[in-house]
């Protein structure tokens, strides 16, 4: 798959999409296979969260202060009160941006001078200072589209691409057959272009279907989703959600649409 298929093979979807204070806005359409979107927020303090395949770059708007957060797979609870604007890169994607390589950036916050030193010095100072998100967006957009390098691996984009199309239902000896690259090398390639291993990949691809599911429908049953998705049981299914999200299914449906 190519990044514009991969992009909208899954759509990312955080803890509460719909809550107040928060909100995301549509990137430039050559960005779209690259950004998921931008965001902002305000008081984000004491909030949920939850892995969902993509890194961030994120602009303190009340602190003057930006970094990078690397995509997770665990979830949290954000202390930031301030005022945020963000911009949200497939994990796939966040180092076609970057000056250097997604290897150990997983659960990680780090200086822009680390993986984004040219955003850094170019984009900040101007972003940090704009009168409006409606500004920040277009600078970050005029940015990235200038700034967007083609750091393509066909290996990387085809594993991606069976995982995505498999729902996440897979393993890494099934993707490492499939496209007959050694297990070591399908694991390099992961981490230096997104911060995850195969594997890791494809549980998170797993668990933000599943999300979808629970969010997109009232009736959930959870005994059929477990089959759908390849665990070996309801059991195993609850229990890797909770892994990923902290509470039960019903619990996460009403935190989204709480306010």
């Amino acid at each position: 798959m190519v990044y514009s298929q991969l992009s909208r093979a899954i759509t990312p979807i955080t803890a509460q999409p719909f809550r107040s204070g928060y909100r995301e806005h549509s990137p430039h359409e050559a960005l779209k296979p690259y950004i998921r979107c931008f965001w902002t927020s305000v008081n984000q303090n004491g909030r949920i969260i939850i892995p969902d395949l993509c890194a961030d770059i994120i602009f303190d708007i009340s602190n003057n202060t930006a970094f990078f957060c690397g995509v997770s797979d665990k979830a949290f609870i954000s202390d930031k009160p301030a005022e945020i604007f963000g911009i949200r890169f497939y994990s796939w994607t966040a180092a076609m941006f970057a000056q250097d390589s997604m290897r150990q950036t997983l659960n990680g916050g780090f200086d822009l001078d680390v993986h984004f030193h040219k955003l850094k010095r170019e984009l900040v100072p101007k972003l940090l200072y704009a009168e409006s998100t409606e500004q920040r967006i277009s600078l970050s957009e005029e940015f990235l589209i200038n700034n967007l390098k083609e750091r393509h691996c066909s290996i990387f984009s085809e594993a991606l691409g069976e995982i995505m199309t498999l729902h996440g239902v897979c393993s890494l000896d099934d993707i490492s057959k499939k496209l007959y690259i050694s297990k070591r090398q399908l694991e390099r390639i992961f981490s230096e272009y997104s911060g995850l291993s195969p594997k890791k990949a494809a549980m998170l691809v797993r668990y933000q279907n599943l999300w979808k599911d629970i969010l997109s429908g009232k009736n959930f049953n959870a005994a059929e989703k477990a089959l759908e998705y390849g665990y070996n049981d309801q059991s195993h299914m609850l229990n890797e959600f909770r892994r990923f999200h902290t509470v039960s299914p019903k619990r996460a449906r009403e935190i989204a649409f709480s306010k």
